[in-house]
């Protein structure tokens, strides 16, 4: 696990839970360079990540088990909101603790994105998605 990128997703994924509480409505996009060259990210919101591009076919909670990215995260709470084959999947996320939503989102890139885990770097920008 690439503990610099987690940390730093730990920190975004805290902002959001934290805003939430307080009634903010905000979205934090953490976005990383994979393997292929290509720019993947995912979008975290208070009940829900968006993983873009979501390159495969099938459906993406079985997707996350069979890549291994939900090893050691069997408590979590996971729930299939929407997707599109080769496009994005959205996955609830609603009631897990920030850790294990930033351990999620940096396995995601690893274990589904293709993110070298020694290498990878992650930005993140955070914007206000206004009333919820």
């Amino acid at each position: 696990m690439g503990q610099r990128q987690l940390t730093k997703i730990e920190a975004a994924v805290a902002e959001i839970f934290m805003a939430a509480h307080d009634g903010a409505n905000l979205c934090c996009t953490v976005a990383a360079l994979n393997t292929d060259g290509l720019v993947v990210s995912i979008d975290v919101m208070a009940d829900a990540i968006n993983i873009s591009p979501y390159p495969y076919g099938d459906e993406p909670l079985a997707r996350l088990q069979m890549s291994g990215a939900l090893d050691e995260l069997a408590g979590m709470e996971l729930e299939n909101v929407d997707w599109d084959a080769n496009g994005f999947a959205t996955v609830g996320i609603g009631g897990n603790a920030v850790a294990d939503v930033a351990r999620l989102v940096e396995r995601t890139f690893t274990r589904l994105l293709r993110c070298d885990e020694a290498t990878y770097a992650v930005a993140t920008s955070t914007k206000d998605l206004g009333p919820s």
